[in-house]
């Protein structure tokens, strides 16, 4: 749904008009303001389509958009820095993370909570992980989670619980060396090995009730924004004999009425999907709430070559035969998630520059916001930020500070994309040793993210308006702005935006959010602005957000 304009920020004699509704162009115009994509220390033009891209000079401002970042805890790659941190380090590394993201006006953290059948937070299904007490199983004798969640809140920011969904190991482990209560070490018969990594069998009925009630256990007991899955489903297909024996028993128990193995594993990963889906659904109509489902498949569905136009499945993108697909290689039909809305957004992983033959990015962009088109889902990009931070890699474009920025900027010319998610966090740290990455990381703060902003409204159709609430005051004092608010109780409001503009300067400086306020069991509500210079006079306003983040009109100060 599309928001209102309002007006609520008063400058001299001049009015500063902001619009929350996302302005975007046709994908394929051109003229004032827009520049032909070339290949980096090249005149070579760009084509997608047999049509040279065009992106615009500068970036655009959004009004809304979801601004994600990975962090990822499989071996401790982002955070914790290593595994046994006492809570007092843990909490410090954790409070510099949301630091780093806050300076980026980053506003959604993706945090890894199950990396491989474990769990950052008290289970009675999952026994704690190894990467962050050192021994599965072994309890740190505190619950992170929940403190996680509302130090993320407090900064207004959004925490979807990512989870890998099959994933026993991730190298040489023995079931015998996983914690007594894992549920694979439980349940052996459920698990079959590939490259010497364990999985949960995605064909066995139980498996997909175990990844339910883990997930749910997480909706239930957490107040998360979000349940993430990435991109690991079966492992991807390598060889004709690719391990039809481990899952002999299970095709032959529930395989019948299947045209070929493929079709019967392409609907196991389904169940799965919509057996989340369905849960959640039914565990927000229950509780008012609004937990979204998100997943990030890998880039590529599958080629045109081998889904023409007319198939049933539907049709692939422009990419070569011989790049992997998760259609086709990985047996989940990504695409079919999202025409079914059995997800509340997707963020493929297109992890490639524009000139990447084997998956270009425009190419790739442009099939995924076809996809997306027309359905309840909305559409992020995840973005390869981690390639631009090795300083190892030889791809050219990778070299070039602007190739990212050139994404978003290509991105923004599509209605259907709502944002990005960077993998990964420690990508997006400052390195002495890597000068393109760290221009990189100053342009995405200088000319994309250049302040706060709100995550876009979800995609549920049914909802009440929500009402803007009753009254703000604000009072001055030696140790910030003290804002006070009251709502009617019968408002749908779950938060608030608290937005503020400077008086004094007559800049468009204070244009900007400066928290986000959960709402509580009271109608009333007390936030100190701090980071104000006291000698300037300000403006604020506060608006109401509901469960599917619609934005009231705005409550300017009496």
């Amino acid at each position: 749904m599309k928001k209102k304009i309002f007006k609520f920020i008063t400058i001299g004699a001049t009015v500063l008009t902001m619009t929350l509704n996302t302005i975007s162009v046709n994908a394929n115009s051109s003229g004032m303001g827009m520049q032909l994509l070339k290949r980096y220390n090249s005149n070579e033009i760009i084509y997608l389509k047999n049509k040279p891209i065009e992106i615009p000079v500068y970036a655009k401002e959004q009004t809304e958009q979801l601004r994600g970042v990975w962090v990822s805890t499989v071996y401790n790659l982002d955070f914790p820095s290593k595994k046994g941190l006492t809570e007092w380090e843990y909490k410090n590394e954790y409070i510099r993370i949301l630091d780093n993201l806050e300076a980026l006006n980053m506003n959604a953290v993706i945090f890894q909570v199950r990396p491989k059948l474990d769990a950052f937070y008290e289970s009675n299904i999952n026994p704690w992980s190894e990467y962050l007490t050192g021994t599965q199983g072994l309890s740190p004798e505190w619950d992170p989670l929940e403190w996680m969640i509302e130090e993320a809140h407090n900064r207004g920011m959004e925490f979807h619980a990512w989870f890998n969904p099959y994933r026993v190991t991730t190298g040489s482990e023995q079931l015998s060396d996983l914690a007594s209560n894992n549920w694979a070490r439980q349940n052996p018969q459920y698990v079959f090995n590939f490259g010497g990594k364990l999985q949960l069998n995605p064909g066995e009925p139980e498996v997909i009730k175990y990844i339910n009630d883990s997930v749910m256990e997480v909706v239930e007991n957490y107040d998360i924004d979000a349940v993430h899955f990435d991109d690991y489903f079966y492992p991807f297909k390598s060889g004709d004999s690719w391990y039809a024996k481990e899952e002999e028993a299970a095709f032959n128990k529930y395989g019948s009425g299947f045209k070929n193995r493929d079709d019967w594993r392409r609907n196991n990963v389904d169940k799965l999907i919509e057996t989340v889906h369905n849960s959640i659904k039914t565990y927000n109509n229950n509780n008012n709430k609004s937990v979204q489902f998100g997943i990030s498949p890998f880039g590529i569905w599958g080629h045109k070559d081998l889904h023409p136009e007319g198939s049933i499945e539907g049709t692939g993108s422009l990419t070569p035969r011989t790049s992997r697909a998760s259609y086709d290689d990985q047996f989940a039909d990504t695409r079919k998630w999202v025409k079914n809305n059995w997800i509340d957004y997707i963020a493929p992983q297109i992890y490639w520059t524009f000139d990447e033959k084997a998956a270009p990015y425009g190419e790739l962009v442009d099939w995924w916001a076809d996809v997306a088109n027309g359905t309840e889902v909305n559409l992020y990009i995840g973005h390869a930020s981690y390639r631009k931070a090795d300083v190892n890699n030889k791809n050219l474009s990778w070299k070039n500070p602007q190739e990212i920025s050139n994404q978003l900027k290509f991105n923004s010319l599509y209605d259907e994309i709502k944002g990005s998610i960077f993998f990964s966090y420690r990508s997006l740290l400052e390195n002495v040793n890597n000068p393109v990455n760290n221009e990189f990381i100053n342009i995405l703060k200088t000319e994309h993210f250049t302040s706060k902003i709100s995550s876009p409204t979800k995609s549920e159709t049914s909802h009440s308006e929500v009402q803007a609430p009753l009254s703000l005051r604000s009072i001055g004092t030696n140790y910030g702005n003290i804002l006070i608010w009251e709502d009617s109780p019968t408002n749908d409001a779950i938060s608030y935006l608290v937005y503020r503009g400077a008086i004094e300067d007559g800049s468009n400086e204070g244009k900007s959010i400066v928290r986000k306020v959960d709402r509580d069991n009271y109608n009333a509500f007390v936030f100190i602005d701090k980071n104000v210079d006291l000698s300037m006079r300000y403006k604020y306003a506060i608006t109401a957000l509901d469960k599917v983040n619609n934005e009231s009109r705005p409550r300017e100060q009496d």
